[in-house]
């Protein structure tokens, strides 16, 4: 019995997916489960036993509930130790203000780090593993925020035309 724990608990914590969709779904409330369930076609009991780590999702599954559930953190599970980067993709007609609002977005998430890197050396001491958390995050954050102004500005500078010669 201890070993069949053993091997359930090991294959739960190697979900990383699932946690993560646990925890969006489950304990923030994004969606709820028996809707969700549905429109991938499982039962609650499947969905939940998928979401607990029981058993794995699908890829087809985990595509549907990252467009069912638009969280980046589910995107990012995957993109995370490659050498990509997650973005949004934009919506409809980018414009200015759009371009605008990334500009700013990529700006606040730069202070974010300065603030935490400035709270980290305060101490004088070396970077603790807290602190070298907390600025990865906020690194991962502003790359976001920088790739999503990159979307804006292609996505402007395609659906304008240029002059030829």
């Amino acid at each position: 019995m201890k070993d069949q724990r053993t091997v359930e608990g090991k294959r739960r914590a190697a979900c990383g997916f699932a946690r993560i969709a646990y925890q969006i779904v489950v304990v923030e409330k994004a969606a709820r489960t028996r809707e969700l369930a549905a429109a991938l076609g499982l039962s609650s009991a499947a969905l939940y036993g998928r979401l607990r780590g029981r058993s794995g999702f699908r890829p087809e599954e985990a595509r549907a509930l990252i467009r069912l559930v638009p969280d980046p953190r589910l995107i990012r599970y995957f993109a995370d130790d490659s050498r990509h980067i997650v973005a949004r993709r934009p919506v409809g007609q980018a414009g200015a203000r759009s371009i605008e609002a990334a500009t700013a977005e990529t700006l606040r998430e730069a202070i974010d780090i300065l603030e935490v890197v400035t709270s980290a050396l305060r101490d004088g001491g070396p970077l603790t593993h807290r602190h070298r958390a907390l600025i990865l995050s906020e690194v991962r954050q502003a790359e976001t925020a920088t790739a999503n102004l990159r979307a804006a500005v292609e996505a402007l500078s395609t659906s304008v035309a240029t002059p030829r010669p």
